[in-house]
């Protein structure tokens, strides 16, 4: 119970510093249309295709694209000099060979330094923010998970998006609800996704205020039962579902749940990206039908 009157406690207070800073000024979020209204189903590739890519890199992102997958999940972070780049991992160890954090170099120290896989260097490079939204499809899906989020790099994100307004299709994802509300206050075609809302966390949605409310909730795939699926088909909210943590061994349950928006970690035993889609279309059909069924 403790825990419980916690966690009520700190998301009021988020609500009411973000009322509170911004007058009460923050637009509805839209809870009606998704992207793509919400009917197809969407497989976005775990910081692009990795199976024989390095992540979060063009060459990962061009050959997710050529594969089929409808959108791509990545990474954003800043370094010391204040530049947003595309970078998973806190530490530069795995991906640069650096022993320092991403926040620790400047930009002009990893530039030019080539990405490794599995220790061995590439062809590719670090990413800036604003290089990629320059390489990717503007109709693509864009799922941007943000990490170390402050105040200055959500300012200096929204100074990006808007440059990029083309882009009709991005998920900001954290799992900071102010920080989600604060940058759709101040863009255009953003919709939000509130990471770690997993099983026994679904009392957090009625205490979110509607005008609040996130467009999609994601969570690891492992943070999942059935009665947490059984919560977003009562409340019709299965569309607004995210997982990740999902790959080849674990993909039954996706189908098992009705599961349709996933962020998967692919390698080609799966079989094309295509089938997989249609097959994601079926088992959400095949869910519907069994939840819903006909009054004759």
């Amino acid at each position: 119970m403790k825990k419980l009157l916690k966690y009520i406690s700190v998301l009021l207070m988020i609500i009411i510093v973000a009322i509170v800073i911004t007058g009460g000024g923050f637009s509805a979020i839209q809870t009606g249309e998704l992207i793509k209204n919400g009917e197809e189903p969407l497989l976005l590739s775990h910081r692009g295709y990795t199976d024989s890519c390095v992540e979060n890199s063009l060459e990962s992102f061009m050959k997710s694209d050529s594969m089929g997958f409808n959108g791509i999940e990545t990474d954003i972070r800043r370094t010391k000099d204040k530049k947003l780049v595309i970078f998973h991992d806190e530490s530069c160890k795995r991906l640069l060979g650096i022993d320092s954090n991403i926040y620790e170099v400047e930009w002009k120290d990893i530039k030019d330094r080539p990405l490794l896989y599995n220790g061995k260097k590439t062809e590719n490079r670090v990413m800036l923010l604003e290089t990629f939204f320059q390489k990717i499809d503007t109709g693509k899906v864009l799922y941007l998970d943000l990490k170390q989020v402050s105040k200055s790099m959500v300012d200096s994100l929204i100074v990006v998006l808007n440059r990029h307004k083309e882009f009709k299709n991005l998920i900001i994802a954290d799992a900071n609800l102010f920080a989600l509300n604060y940058i759709k206050n101040r863009t255009e075609n953003i919709k939000t996704a509130l990471e770690g809302f997993n099983k026994g966390k679904e009392w957090l949605y009625y205490l979110i205020p509607k005008k609040y409310k996130p467009d999609y909730y994601a969570s690891y795939l492992s943070k999942v039962d059935k009665k947490h699926i059984d919560f977003f088909k009562s409340h019709d909210l299965l569309k607004r579902k995210i997982v990740y943590g999902v790959h080849d061994y674990n993909m039954e349950k996706v189908y098992e749940y009705g599961l349709k928006n996933i962020i998967f970690d692919y390698n080609e035993s799966m079989g094309s990206v295509d089938s997989l889609i249609l097959r994601l279309k079926i088992q959400s059909k095949n869910h519907k039908k069994s939840t819903f069924p006909s009054p004759n």
